[in-house]
C-alpha cells in the first residue's frame, strides 16, 4: 500500500536510533523530535493518510474519524494522571503534570474543563456526539487505548519521562491534523464553523491547544531535565518512541478501517428475506 511504503525505512532508523542516539539529554530530545519530525509520517500534518487524502474521504469517513480521535482526547488525561502517580518521587515532573492537569480541567477556561468543550462543540457546530456512553469505538482505537494506558503505567520513571515528552510533542501537529479534518468536514456540510463571525466551542477547543501544547512541551521539557542523565537516557528514548510508534501506526489504521467501515456497509443486507421457520415448526400448534 503506497500509505504504508515507508515502514521499512521508519523501523530501520528507529533501530538505528536505538543503537546509536545522544546521551546528552537536550540533544537527544532534539535528535528524537527530528526523527519524529522526517520518519513518523503518519504525525505531520503534511504527510498524515487522512489529512494527505482528505479530499478523496467521504463525509462519513470524517465524521467517524473525527468521533475516533474524541475517544483517544477523552482518554489523554488519564494518561497523564498514570503517570503523573508513577513519578511521585520526580517533584519537578509530577508538579508539571499536575499543572497541565488542572488546565484541562480548566483553570484558565473559566473552569469549564476542555472535554466538555470538545464534546459540546462537536455536538453544537457538527452535529456529532462524542459522548463516552453514546459511542462503540473501533477495534483498532480500542487496542491503541489499551497499549497506551499500558505505556503511562510503565514502573520506570525516565520511560515516563520520554513517554510524556512525546505526547506532548506530537500533540502540536495533531491538532493542525484534527483541525484539517473538522474543516473540510464543516466545509462539506454547510455548517458555517469555519467562517463563523463569532468564535465557537469547537475553534475555541482546537485553537487553544495548539498554542497551549507549545506552552505545555516547553515546560515539560525543562521539568524533565534534570533527572535525564546518561545512565538512563536510553530508557527515557524507549518511552518516546514507544508513543510515537504506537501513535503512527494507530492513524495508519484509522485510514484503513474507515475504509473497511464504508466497504462493509455497502455489502451489508439491508433487507433479509427470512425463511419462515414457524410456518414449518408451528403449523399444527
Amino acid at each position: 500500500m503506497e500509505q504504508t511504503n515507508y515502514l521499512p525505512q521508519l523501523t530501520k532508523q528507529v533501530t538505528d536510533f536505538l543503537a546509536q542516539h545522544p546521551k546528552a539529554y537536550a540533544p537527544c530530545v532534539e535528535a528524537l523530535k527530528a526523527l519524529v519530525a522526517n520518519e513518523f509520517k503518519a504525525l505531520s500534518l503534511a504527510t498524515n493518510p487522512i489529512t494527505a487524502q482528505v479530499e478523496q474521504l467521504s463525509n462519513g469517513q470524517l465524521a467517524f474519524i473525527i468521533i475516533e480521535y474524541a475517544g483517544f482526547s477523552q482518554q489523554a488525561i488519564h494518561f497523564l494522571l498514570d503517570a503523573m502517580i508513577r513519578t511521585h518521587d520526580w517533584p519537578k515532573l509530577y508538579e508539571e503534570i499536575q499543572e497541565n492537569i488542572e488546565e484541562e480541567k480548566g483553570k484558565e477556561t473559566e473552569g469549564i474543563p476542555h472535554l466538555e468543550m470538545m464534546r459540546q462543540g462537536y455536538k453544537i457546530d457538527l452535529g456529532l456526539d462524542t459522548d463516552i456512553e453514546d459511542v462503540v469505538y473501533s477495534a483498532v482505537t480500542y487496542a491503541f487505548l489499551k497499549k497506551m494506558r499500558r505505556i503511562f503505567n510503565h514502573n520506570d520513571n525516565a520511560f515516563l519521562a520520554g513517554a510524556l515528552l512525546a505526547l506532548e510533542g506530537t500533540a502540536i501537529q495533531e491538532f493542525h491534523i484534527l483541525d484539517k479534518m473538522v474543516k473540510t468536514y464543516d466545509e462539506r456540510k454547510g455548517n458555517g464553523l469555519v467562517n463563523a463571525p463569532n468564535i465557537t466551542l469547537t475553534n475555541l477547543y482546537i485553537d487553544g491547544h495548539k498554542d497551549f501544547e507549545i506552552e505545555h512541551e516547553a515546560h515539560l521539557f525543562e521539568a524533565v531535565k534534570p533527572y535525564i542523565q546518561e545512565d538512563n537516557v536510553h530508557k527515557m528514548v524507549r518511552g518516546y518512541l514507544n508513543v510515537a510508534i504506537t501513535m503512527n501506526v494507530w492513524w495508519e489504521q484509522l485510514y484503513a478501517e474507515s475504509y473497511r467501515k464504508n466497504i462493509y456497509e455497502l455489502l451489508a443486507f439491508k433487507d433479509v428475506a427470512w425463511y419462515q421457520v414457524s410456518q414449518t415448526l408451528l403449523k399444527d400448534a
